[in-house]
């Protein structure tokens, strides 16, 4: 498996894999882990195309987003698609997405010592069915490959940086900066991963002394791996004469030292909140899992506040380190001044992980405690896969359902008097997810209505005309820069699908969605 052996020099640590058969068979391992998790949990996505919400709009995006994407900061997306091509094609996304998740697992994996073949597989499985990945696939399937690109060069850094030396930490600096330049979110990844490393060591026995170094190190490192990216934004932007955008929903926003305080509270709350919601696709299973590893880390705890061979000290930081980590696997509740998206909360799963460093033979834990955990992580990488079939599906049915409106939109545009297809200006007033008529919510997934990405029964929400040309391929002169939605005679308008719902105003075919 892979070792990490701590050597004492001029250079600080280096890490060194034992033997290269070794390190092939680990890297197969994680490969064919994650394979078998992306397949379990998302091959239905890969593997169909149920494109929606702003996928409708970016499933083509090779041309016309270089100026979107620097605005929000991930300057790099346009250079990496033109690599992979400017359609968002599901299988190749997925095998992409397999590709980077085993590096990234085999880098957690290295970090944390997790040297077993059951802990290796593990560590890769639950990386690849993140709860947040689902929800990414679910609504920018385009961006799955991406994001986890963007994990891969997270976990990257962080490697590089604990190797100690300056060159290794200078070329995780530019990996890290890589990671955010596609997607700004997993920084906080990377801040927990090197928190945890610094768990491990202060656990392992190391010199108080040098894991507060290290730990500081580690700090400086993050910040101005974040201060060389923000700079190099503004340069970008400067260049592309772009506009920064996104910036007053993160905590650069300001806010003040008292606005901090409220945050870092309401991020221990938010997340200690998640880990007991009983409202999931496996009801009151969850939380009694999230119960019973939470005992099972108190007792890891307790084993090492008495072990007699750990310093006082290593205790005392350990004790306190314990105690931050709702705050360190949620920092992005605060990165993001209280606005974070069930999107970002990748990092918040890492908490499987640390259980998952606990259960290694070489930790001293007695067998039966190493297959309740491992039985326990099993059930939690089994939700994830219930969870995203159970939103694929959903998926799937919010397309077909979005076909027929579609069809059913299109009938009332061509049945009006004095259209021309293709030239005649057609406008929509109101969305489409704003129709509570077709908007009910789907009893069989209740359980989903509230989640980010799951809000509507129809595929097509604010951008139905991009429904309509960019997927179903319809000649359609859409009309977006005439607001009719204040026009007296578009407000008298029924909403679709009522008849009378589509009209001709000022020589344009309105087609009235909802009431606003």
């Amino acid at each position: 498996m892979l070792r990490g052996k701590c050597e004492e020099g001029g250079e600080g640590m280096e890490w060194r894999f034992r033997n290269r058969p070794e390190l092939r068979r680990t890297a197969l391992l994680a490969l064919c882990a994650a394979a078998a998790a992306s397949f379990a949990a998302h091959g239905f996505l890969f593997s169909n195309e149920f494109f929606s919400h702003d996928s409708v709009s970016y499933f083509t995006y090779g041309t016309g987003t270089p100026a979107f994407y620097t605005g929000i900061g991930r300057f790099l997306i346009p250079l990496y698609e033109q690599l992979k091509g400017d359609v968002a094609a599901p299988w190749l996304i997925g095998l992409l997405f397999t590709l980077w998740m085993a590096g990234t697992g085999l880098l957690a994996a290295d970090l944390l010592e997790i040297r077993s073949r059951g802990g290796v597989a593990l560590t890769c499985a639950l990386l690849c069915a993140n709860m947040s990945l689902t929800l990414t696939g679910a609504t920018y399937v385009y961006c799955m490959d991406e994001y986890a690109f963007a994990l891969l060069c997270a976990a990257g850094a962080v490697w590089l940086f604990a190797r100690g030396r300056w060159r290794d930490a200078a070329a995780g600096v530019g990996a890290l900066v890589v990671s955010l330049a596609v997607y700004q979110a997993y920084f906080t990844v990377a801040a927990a991963l090197c928190f945890l490393v610094i768990l491990r060591r202060t656990a392992a026995g190391e010199t108080l002394a040098r894991v507060v170094r290290d730990g500081v190190r580690y700090l400086a490192l993050l910040a101005g791996s974040f201060l060389l990216y923000y700079g190099l934004w503004g340069a970008v932007c400067a260049v592309m004469d772009v506009e920064k955008r996104r910036v007053e929903e993160s905590l650069l926003a300001g806010g003040g030292l008292g606005r901090i305080l409220s945050l870092v509270k309401e991020a221990n709350v938010d997340y200690v909140s998640g880990l007991f919601d009983g409202g999931g696709v496996l009801g009151w299973l969850m939380p009694a899992v999230h119960l019973l590893l939470l005992c099972e880390l108190v007792f890891c705890l307790w084993a090492l506040l008495r072990k007699p061979g750990l310093a006082v000290g290593n205790k005392a930081l350990l004790a306190i380190l314990v105690c931050l980590i709702p705050t360190a696997f949620n920092a992005v509740w605060v990165l993001m001044n209280g606005g974070a998206t069930q999107l970002m909360t990748f990092a918040g799963e890492l908490l499987y992980l640390l259980a998952l460093a606990c259960r290694e033979p070489d930790r001293g834990r007695p067998l039966p405690h190493r297959a309740g955990i491992a039985a326990l992580l099993c059930l939690v990488l089994w939700q994830h896969v219930v969870f995203a079939n159970q939103v694929y599906m959903k998926k799937d049915l919010e397309k077909n359902a979005a076909l027929v409106l579609a069809g059913q939109v299109i009938g009332r545009i061509e049945g009006t008097e004095g259209y021309v297809p293709g030239e005649t200006p057609v406008a929509f007033a109101g969305r489409l997810d704003h129709n509570g008529y077709l908007n009910r919510g789907r009893e069989a997934f209740r359980d989903l209505e509230g989640t980010v990405g799951l809000w509507s029964d129809t595929a097509a929400t604010y951008n139905l005309g991009r429904y309509l040309t960019d997927y179903l391929n319809y000649p359609l002169r859409w009309d977006t820069e005439t607001d009719f939605s204040q026009r007296r005679e578009v407000q008298a308008m029924p909403v679709f699908p009522a008849a009378g719902s589509a009209a001709v105003v000022d020589g344009t075919v309105v087609v009235k969605l909802s009431q606003w």
